[in-house]
């Protein structure tokens, strides 16, 4: 019995709302890594979020189930897209820009208490 990871949850609750309409359904699933981030929530980037996982012969079913009540599966993502080199500019100029204001207030206030 091997388990197939179909969908992805930030939030326990979205998890348990899926988990529940698929054992509704008759499909046995199981949650990985819900009680770890229920825990401490900070785990949940590092982990990759709550997994609903179900038996292999029962990824089908279970993923057209999910995607007729618009929950996103882990087949539906497409490939992230790279970013283009002037995004990349913007974003460091965004940090430059933000790093020379806080500097310059730090100056200034140091400037001033003296």
């Amino acid at each position: 019995m091997d388990l197939v990871t179909i969908a992805v949850f930030n939030t326990s609750v979205d998890a348990h709302l899926a988990m529940g309409r698929l054992e509704a359904d008759g499909i046995e699933c199981f949650l990985k890594d819900d009680n770890t981030i229920q825990i401490n929530p900070l785990y949940n980037i590092a982990l990759g979020g709550i997994k609903l996982q179900v038996v292999d012969a029962d990824v089908e079913i279970a993923v057209a189930n999910l995607r007729e009540l618009n929950y996103p599966t882990v087949f539906d993502t497409s490939p992230p897209t790279e970013k283009k080199p002037y995004q990349t500019l913007i974003s460091f100029l965004k940090y430059f820009v933000a790093v020379v204001i806080v500097l310059g207030m730090l100056y200034f206030m140091s400037f001033h208490s003296s």
